[in-house]
């Protein structure tokens, strides 16, 4: 069953909109107006925005939130910059641009997908492993810029514990383009112990830590992995990193948590090269975004075309990013060898 998401069907009281046996979705109207989509699954309660940046506000498990803290409470149509709307679990980022700009860029921070409106949203309900898709389509067409559409699936698995994400780009011009792609993963730094990457050599060879947020972190990019035992992160610490395709076209990122469970990210190398590392912890905040499957790194257009990290598309030509993110526990330690082998891996 596929549904073709109407604004009309969004109201400021919640309403059942379609049901399973496994399976209840909701829409509803945050204050500011915009729309929202709440999934219950047998252990999970997701909160996506169909038509605001396609964003996953929120992503519960056994009623634990699953995203950072002290960021912004709820999602906001007059936001005009990434900041200003900060406060999703997992937002795609890019397509012109992508990262902190700086003097050199006049693109927005992350690019113009986090603000993007898109012209249409869709819920199919399957059967399967992962029974339900959330996506849509986002057109862009800027005059001496691009020319694209932009299409993200997201996917949650039957128990709810799992995400999968497919997003594709099409170039619909006529000339090549450029683009850049990042999916901000932001995950809750509670309970967070240690960090464990799908490194053959995790060392500043191999590990560009962007500023020196842990002492001494920049010449020995290991400082970082003990992360719950780092006290404070200010402002943030980035690092970029090379994927490496361990498990054939598949890399694997972890992160550990002190209850014995752990957060996988599961990414296909094929589009998506890079990993960046993006953590902060102060009184005001935390976030433990330890893979952020990329394109590039996240120091803008101008730098990344220097580094040679810019992708081109050609004419009519699409690229589809794909990964998936999931938990680890006693019940479902058999999801990341499945993970792998859907994204076209060998375990």
């Amino acid at each position: 069953m596929k549904l073709h998401l109407q604004k009309s069907y969004f109201k400021s009281t919640e309403t059942l909109l379609a049901e399973t046996p496994d399976t209840k979705v909701f829409t509803f109207l945050y204050p500011s107006g915009v729309e929202a989509v709440r999934i219950l699954q047998k252990r999970s309660e997701c909160i996506w925005l169909p038509f605001f940046s396609q964003s996953l506000w929120s992503w519960k498990i056994d009623g634990k939130e699953q995203k950072f803290s002290g960021f912004v409470a709820e999602p906001d149509y007059s936001a005009r910059n990434f900041l200003h709307n900060y406060g999703a679990f997992m937002v795609h980022c890019g397509v012109t641009a992508m990262g902190n700009p700086t003097s050199e860029d006049n693109h927005l921070h992350h690019g113009e997908l986090p603000l993007a409106r898109y012209q249409q949203a869709w819920i199919e309900l399957t059967e399967g492993e992962y029974p339900v898709s959330l996506g849509g389509t986002y057109q862009y067409n800027t005059p001496f810029i691009a020319s694209y559409a932009f299409s993200p699936k997201l996917s949650i698995s039957e128990q709810g514990t799992s995400l999968l994400v497919e997003a594709t780009l099409e170039n619909t011009q006529q000339t090549k383009m450029h683009y850049m792609y990042l999916n901000h993963l932001n995950f809750s730094l509670e309970g967070a112990d240690r960090l464990e990457y799908g490194l053959s050599e995790f060392s500043k060879r191999t590990v560009t830590v962007l500023h020196e947020a842990v002492d001494q972190v920049i010449d020995d990019p290991k400082r970082f992995l003990p992360v719950g035992s780092i006290t404070r992160i200010e402002p943030e610490l980035v690092a970029v990193m090379k994927n490496e395709a361990v498990y054939g076209k598949v890399c694997i990122h972890r992160m550990h948590r002190n209850d014995g469970t752990s957060i996988w990210v599961a990414i296909d190398t094929a589009h998506l090269d890079h990993t960046v590392a993006w953590l902060t912890k102060t009184p005001d905040r935390s976030a433990c975004g330890f893979a952020l499957p990329s394109t590039a790194g996240p120091r803008g257009l101008a730098e990344e075309t220097r580094q040679g990290t810019v992708k081109l598309l050609n004419p009519k030509e699409t690229a589809t990013f794909r990964f998936i993110v999931g938990l680890d526990d006693k019940t479902h330690r058999e999801a990341l060898d499945n993970a792998i082998r859907l994204l076209g891996g060998c375990v």
